[in-house]
């Protein structure tokens, strides 16, 4: 029964889900920025290719032109170079502006806005020797090294089936001007760029779907567990129902004082006993002041008979108090009539007993 209580083969509650979540351990895949990345690059390759491409024919005319023989002359090869810095900045920076906007995205897509409370805590197991060896060599680190080695391998498959049927054209190449090598040379990119960020699209719903299967695995909990956090959320059954026993025992006590002052008791006659009070003076009608079944019913009977509390019989009366009303509640409407016909029969009794 212990080992079964170690298995863990309870699906995850909720309030576990939102702890795991709380410390940034949510399924995600690193893939969803890659094909972000590539796509979003070949969109900025076909919507600016041009602009890139006059870019860069302006670096390359600039600095194989008569400036470089001017620069050589005089050792001046600043103004060159600033030249080179601003066209690479024409062509690199939207590039990178557009990843980091992918990166910041696919995060979002995936888990949304999390702030993770426990990654900003200093831990010294991140620093551990002994800990950093067993993350390396772990079954897990295994496994990801497995899958980027396949990773690699399936990328290097797509890139050679994409460009094999280009490599007999790369002779050819040097008979063209720098605008058509450079204009081939974007198309070359922007078909590359586009057949991996499909690929690494099929890769990343993969990836993704074994991040959230593999994280259900680590949520899993065991029965003992479940019990623990049911305890803590909704209180030890043990200690609530000793607390509603001593309630129940409280309520007893206080009806228990309040039969020696009743005017009678209704019996079933064996398994309930309802104990009615009436005063015509501060009443405006009858009232059940104890009521109860079994052990309770035969004390509230022996209270009765040590009082001197008439104890009566009426089956259906009794039946109908003990099922539709509470203690301290005002007899119904539908009970008066009987109640009233039991209390004369009382009132009878007592005046016979006091002649």
């Amino acid at each position: 029964m212990a080992e079964d209580q170690q298995e863990r083969t309870e699906e995850a509650t909720q309030q576990r889900r939102e702890d795991f979540r709380r410390r940034g351990q949510v399924a995600q895949t690193r893939e969803l920025a890659s094909v972000l990345a590539l796509l979003g690059s070949a969109l900025l390759f076909w919507a600016l290719g041009r602009f890139g491409l006059q870019q860069m024919s302006e670096a390359i005319t600039y600095t194989f032109g008569p400036e470089l023989v001017s620069s050589a002359r005089t050792g001046e090869y600043a103004p060159i170079a600033a030249f080179l810095m601003k066209k690479a900045a024409f062509v690199v920076l939207p590039i990178m502006g557009m990843m980091a906007v992918f990166a910041l995205v696919s995060s979002i897509v995936q888990v949304g806005f999390l702030y993770n409370e426990e990654a900003l805590e200093p831990n010294l197991e991140k620093i551990n020797p002994l800990s950093g060896f067993q993350r390396i060599f772990s079954m897990r680190s295994l496994a990801e090294g497995i899958k980027s080695l396949l990773k690699l391998i399936l990328v290097s498959a797509v890139v050679w089936f994409l460009v094999k049927d280009e490599l007999a054209r790369l002779p050819y190449l040097s008979q063209l001007s720098v605008q058509e090598i450079m204009s081939y040379a974007g198309e070359l990119a922007f078909r590359l760029l586009a057949g991996l960020g499909v690929f690494m699209a099929i890769i990343a719903l993969a990836d993704y779907l074994y991040q959230r299967w593999d994280l259900e695995q680590q949520m899993k909990m065991t029965k003992q567990e479940v019990k623990e956090e049911h305890k803590s959320r909704e209180g030890d059954p043990l200690i609530k129902a000793r607390i509603r026993r001593i309630q129940r025992d409280m309520a007893n006590k206080r009806m228990m004082k309040d039969v020696p002052k009743a005017d009678v008791v209704v019996t079933n006659p064996t398994h309930i006993a309802c104990a009615i009070i009436y005063d015509p003076m501060t009443m405006p009608a009858p009232k059940l002041v104890a009521k109860g079944a079994g052990v309770i019913a035969e004390r509230i009977k022996e209270l009765a008979r040590e009082n001197g509390v008439p104890v009566m019989e009426n089956k259906p009366l009794a039946r109908a108090i003990f099922k539709t009303m509470k203690i301290g509640q005002i007899i119904p409407r539908e009970l008066f009539a009987a109640v009233a016909q039991v209390l004369s029969y009382v009132y009878r009794l007592r005046k016979k007993v006091m002649r």
